[in-house]
């Protein structure tokens, strides 16, 4: 297995449900997760000929951005790719496409086991309610919207309603909360999320509530005690 997640990735792989919002930083290693994630869950599906797809807001954002890694780290359990299409194809029969969300009729009539919605405030939000729901419905499967925040759109309106809802997993990784829990200061990295209070450099109620809610959520799964951190030569990315 070529994919060594580091310890955020690795944890966010255990927590995921059927629905996912995950909020990060540039950094964070997101395309590497999803990639491997949709490797992971297509060589575990049992069902019949499993379909799963990576969606980026434009089909050559998805090329640019996730083809190389779906190639690199596919490589061990693929038994075909095909460049022209963004397929590869592994040795149970599952299928992993990349598509872009310009042209969202690419992915109508299709099912899908799995989907990624890479920066999903990029995307017109029918790409999700009116194609690929739908695609999912029939099999029952899971999707995972990622993102980076750029303020209030429709990536933060899945967001807030995703954290309402406790059949959705919702992750927010800001840079200095991931460096600082990567670090097992955990105390530390909840007191980071209150450093988020503020539009437009006036401080609000309703983002200091909010925040004091995620770092309670974030302490309510983290390890009450902070440790040493471990030597760890991989570079981070």
């Amino acid at each position: 297995m070529l994919y060594a997640p580091r310890r955020h990735q690795a944890e966010i792989h255990k927590r995921l449900k059927r629905f996912n919002v995950l909020v990060c930083h540039r950094r964070f290693g997101k395309t590497v997760l999803a990639v491997n994630q949709l490797i992971g869950s297509g060589l575990r599906c049992k069902k019949l000929n499993p379909r799963f797809a990576y969606v980026a807001p434009l089909l050559k954002q998805a090329k640019a951005v996730a083809w190389d890694f779906l190639l690199h780290y596919g490589a061990p359990f693929r038994i075909a790719a095909n460049t022209s299409e963004l397929r590869i194809d592994l040795v149970n029969g599952a299928r992993i496409t990349l598509y872009g969300a310009d042209n969202p009729d690419a992915l109508r009539g299709i099912y899908l086991d799995g989907v990624v919605l890479d920066e999903y405030a990029d995307m017109q939000p029918r790409t999700w309610t009116e194609v690929v729901r739908p695609a999912l419905a029939d099999r029952r499967g899971w999707a995972i919207f990622i993102g980076t925040p750029k303020g209030q759109n429709g990536f933060y309106d899945l967001y807030e309603s995703a954290k309402a809802d406790g059949n959705w997993y919702v992750g927010m990784f800001k840079a200095s909360v991931a460096r600082l829990h990567n670090s097992r200061k955990y105390s530390e990295a909840a007191q980071a999320f209150a450093l988020w209070n503020k539009t437009k450099g006036i401080v609000l109620a309703g983002l200091v509530a909010r925040r004091a809610s995620e770092a309670e959520l974030y302490l309510s799964d983290t390890p009450t005690q902070d440790a040493a951190p471990e030597v760890n030569a991989q570079a981070l990315g």
